[in-house]
């Protein structure tokens, strides 16, 4: 299991190249832009860990699943989209959007360890 930096460091990571493709694709990105991003993927990378404290080696539950991590990208493909036509006019889907990358990095470190995620965890 990751521990929290390992899923912070990682949720920064995947933000700051989200930031950087966002920018290539002509959005006008402000100086709190990016602050705001980073903070929100910090929160999400460790968000399925607060929902789901790891007690135990069984502690991956619905919010730790396949499905859900299905279900976050299908929500961040359509934000992504959003942010695209829309600018970043929609605070609260580009706020959405960062956290929601944080918590898809989580799932993915979490999916590569030995114990891997449970389908839907139900």
């Amino acid at each position: 299991m990751s521990g929290r930096k390992t899923h912070t460091a990682a949720g920064l990571l995947v933000s700051f190249f989200l930031l950087l493709d966002l920018a290539s694709k002509g959005p006008v990105l402000s100086p709190i832009i990016p602050t705001i991003a980073l903070v929100s993927s910090m929160i999400g990378s460790v968000l399925p860990d607060i929902i789901e404290p790891p007690r135990n080696r069984r502690h991956r539950k619905f919010f730790h699943s396949l499905f859900f991590l299905a279900l976050l990208l299908a929500f961040l493909h359509n934000a992504y989209a959003l942010l695209l036509t829309g600018g970043l006019s929609d605070e609260v889907t580009f706020v959405f959007f960062f956290a929601g990358a944080g918590y898809a990095s989580h799932l993915v470190l979490d999916a590569l360890t030995p114990s891997g995620l449970p389908v839907v965890g139900l």
